[in-house]
């Protein structure tokens, strides 16, 4: 065999995967479709969860170390957002949930307010075993700021786009394009999964996709992702993007 057989080449992807996080209450639509979520409708609940996930950690236990980060879908792309960026950090995370009035009022390790607990289902495709135990470690990560994350796979995905604009699913993302951006954050943009829907954001979105100077399209781009961040609206977890990995042609 050839020495180079054993070789493994490694390829930086936008290959990412990441959690929405339905921003608006629980209620059902006339067309009886179920959306929103009464804990993660909770702005300050949502930027917590995004502070306390260690990202490195996913990519360490689940990866085999094989990964980068991720805090977008925009990631290394010229309209990426520095906006999109939030460290680990489960202090600030605790800070926020008790400011906001959740605490551990029995004991049990979950905090809760108004009789509400700190708990939610996420969803995934059953057949994924990488995204299954993307969203066990989310889990666990989760037990540190007294959130109980439960998790579940589905069997088809006609089952999991029931779910997907009233529970948090894994989803998978990537793209060598900005309308990703306009998908996930425009009013009732084919993958606007979170509810979220605001005039400014819209309009940022709508100039990017006008633009005709590309530089300008970036700004506006970036400038739309300062409205939907960790920071602001925590619409959404994103956790890791997949480093792929290929092994050479073998030559006898």
């Amino acid at each position: 065999l050839s020495s180079a057989a054993s070789d493994v080449y490694k390829r930086q992807t936008v290959d990412n995967r990441g959690f929405n996080l339905p921003a608006v209450p629980e209620t059902v639509r006339e067309d009886g479709v179920k959306i929103g979520n009464d804990f993660t409708a909770d702005v300050q609940v949502r930027r917590a969860i995004n502070l306390a996930i260690d990202r490195q950690e996913m990519i360490d236990h689940v990866l085999n170390g094989y990964g980068e980060v991720a805090y977008s879908v925009s990631d290394n792309m010229p309209w990426s957002s520095e906006s999109m960026i939030i460290p680990y950090d489960v202090d600030k995370a605790e800070q926020i949930l008790a400011d906001g009035g959740w605490s551990d009022t029995d004991g049990d390790g979950i905090v809760e307010k108004d009789g509400q607990k700190a708990e939610f289902t996420v969803y995934y495709s059953a057949s994924d075993s990488v995204r299954q135990a993307l969203t066990a470690e989310f889990s666990n990560q989760m037990k540190a700021v007294g959130i109980n994350v439960l998790y579940e796979g589905l069997g088809s995905w006609d089952e999991l786009y029931a779910k997907m604009y009233s529970d948090p699913i894994t989803w998978g993302w990537g793209s060598n394009s900005p309308v990703e951006d306009y998908q996930l954050y425009y009013t009732g943009g084919s993958c606007n999964f979170t509810g979220y829907s605001n005039e400014k954001t819209d309009e940022l979105l709508d100039a990017a996709l006008a633009a005709t100077d590309m530089n300008e399209s970036y700004r506006l781009w970036q400038q739309a992702q300062e409205d939907v961040g960790p920071d602001a609206e925590a619409l959404w977890v994103w956790s890791v993007s997949y480093t792929h990995l290929t092994l050479p042609t073998i030559r006898l």
